[in-house]
C-alpha cells in the first residue's frame, strides 16, 4: 500500500515486497539536560555498560570520556542488540513518556535497588492480567521508562 508517496507492507497482502529489510533497532535516542550526569546515572543507576563515547568537539579523533563526551554517547549491549543514544539537545528538555521498556528477570528486586538509588517511580511493579509485572519510572530529566518481568523471566519474548 501506497500513502502520501511511503510504501506500507500490508499484513496480508499478496504483493511483492517494496521496502527496506529491518533487521532491527540499532540505538533509541534519549534527550537529556546534561551528558554527563546522563552518563553516570544511565551506567551506575540502571547498569548500562557505555559502548562509546564520541569525542569532544576539540578533539576530533579521539575518543571521548564521560567526563569529556561528545555528542555521540551510546550505552548498552553489544551489536546486534539496541543502545540508548544520549543527547543532549542544548536547552530545555521535553520529558515524558518514551514509549521504551527494560527488560528484567526480578522486578522487585531491580525496583528496590534502583529507589534506593534515588529512582523515582510513577507506579509500584504489578502483576498483570496476562502474567507479567510491570512499573514505570523517570530518569533525572523526567523522561519515563517502563520496567518489565515477563511471565517466564527465563524467556525475554514472552
Amino acid at each position: 500500500m501506497t500513502v502520501a508517496g511511503h510504501t506500507f507492507q500490508v499484513r496480508g497482502a499478496r504483493s511483492p515486497r517494496k521496502g527496506i529489510v529491518v533487521l532491527g533497532i540499532d540505538t533509541v535516542a534519549i534527550v537529556v539536560s546534561d551528558r554527563r550526569k546522563a552518563i553516570a546515572w544511565y551506567r551506575d543507576v540502571l547498569g548500562l555498560e557505555v559502548a562509546y563515547i564520541g569525542p569532544p568537539d576539540s578533539a576530533h579523533g579521539a575518543e571521548g570520556t564521560p567526563e569529556s563526551p561528545g555528542h555521540r554517547i551510546e550505552l548498552g549491549p553489544a551489536r546486534p542488540r539496541t543502545r540508548v543514544h544520549l543527547c543532549e539537545m542544548g536547552g530545555e528538555t521535553e520529558p515524558g513518556p518514551t514509549g521504551i521498556t527494560l527488560l528484567t528477570n526480578d522486578i522487585r528486586a531491580d525496583a528496590a535497588r534502583m529507589r534506593a538509588s534515588g529512582v523515582r517511580f510513577l507506579s509500584e511493579p504489578t502483576r498483570t492480567d496476562w502474567g507479567e509485572w510491570l512499573c514505570e519510572f523517570e530518569d533525572p530529566d523526567g523522561n519515563r521508562f517502563d520496567l518489565k518481568q515477563p511471565a517466564d523471566p527465563g524467556d525475554p519474548t514472552d
